[in-house]
C-alpha cells in the first residue's frame, strides 16, 4: 500500500492499482446521470454508488450486495462485507471486502486541485506539520484531504464517533517506508494519539483516490 506518484493514467488505471494494493478486495466506477438540481443529483450520486457497491461484491463475492443507508447516510453493508462509497466529477467508486480481515474500509475519489483551491484547503485540511513538510502542493493537498476522508469512512463507524481533519496527520514517506498516517489525538481505546494506519494513495492525471483498510483486532488467547 505504498505511495504511487502522479503518471500518465486515469481513473481506470488507478483502478488497477487500488485493486494490487488491496487484492482481497474489489473496487469498481459508475459513471453518475447527469441531472438539473442538487437534490437530483444527490440522488443521481446515490444510484450510482449502490451500483459501484453491487459491481464490487458482484466481483468479490459472485452476488451483487444492496448496501442499505444508515441514519447518518453512510452505507449499510451485509453481514460478511465491508466497504466504502465516494463520488466526485461525475463518477461513484465503491471498495467492497471481507470484513472477516478488513473491519473497516474507507475509500476516497477526488479531482484535481488548482493552486488556489489547495492554497485555501491547506489550512482546514492540513495540520501545521504537514503545511511545513508538504506545502500546498495541489497533488499532495488533495491526497492528504483525501487519505483523511477515507480513514473517516474507515474508522468512524468502528468507533461510534466522528472526528475532524486534525485527529490524523500524514507522515511522509522515505526510500524504504511509505507514507502513513499518524492519529495525533485519543479516538477510542485501541486508536490512541501515535497510532499508525498505512493508507493507499494513488494521484492521477484525473485527481486523486485513496483507501484506507483496517486490520481486525487480535484477540489475545485465554490464559492458563
Amino acid at each position: 500500500m505504498a505511495e504511487c506518484l502522479p503518471g500518465p493514467a486515469g481513473v481506470e488505471a488507478a483502478l488497477a492499482r487500488l485493486g494490487a494494493a488491496l487484492p482481497d478486495c474489489r473496487a469498481a466506477v459508475v459513471p453518475v446521470a447527469r441531472t438539473e438540481g442538487p437534490k437530483a443529483r444527490r440522488a443521481a450520486e446515490f444510484r450510482a454508488g449502490r451500483l459501484a457497491a453491487a459491481a464490487a461484491s458482484a466481483s468479490l463475492t459472485g452476488m451483487p450486495c444492496l448496501a442499505g443507508r444508515g441514519a447518518d447516510g453512510a452505507p449499510l453493508w451485509p453481514v460478511g462485507l465491508a466497504g466504502s462509497i465516494s463520488h466526485s466529477g461525475g463518477q461513484a467508486l465503491a471498495l467492497v471486502g471481507p470484513s472477516a480481515r478488513r473491519a473497516g474500509l474507507g475509500v476516497d475519489i477526488e479531482g484535481p486541485l488548482s493552486p488556489r483551491v489547495a492554497a485555501e484547503i491547506a489550512p482546514v485540511a492540513l495540520t501545521p506539520e504537514e503545511r511545513a513538510c508538504f506545502g500546498t502542493d495541489p497533488v499532495w493537498v488533495g491526497l492528504i484531504f483525501s487519505a483523511k476522508e477515507s480513514l473517516f469512512k474507515a474508522l468512524s463507524p468502528r468507533i461510534g464517533r466522528r472526528f475532524d481533519f486534525d485527529a490524523a496527520r500524514l507522515l511522509p514517506g522515505g526510500a524504504t517506508r511509505p507514507p502513513l498516517l499518524c492519529l495525533t489525538c485519543d479516538l477510542a481505546p485501541g486508536w490512541e494519539a501515535g497510532r499508525r494506519i498505512e493508507p493507499v494513495l494513488i494521484a492521477h492525471e484525473q485527481g486523486v483516490m485513496t483507501a484506507v483498510a483496517l486490520q481486525p483486532r487480535k484477540v489475545a488467547p485465554p490464559s492458563t
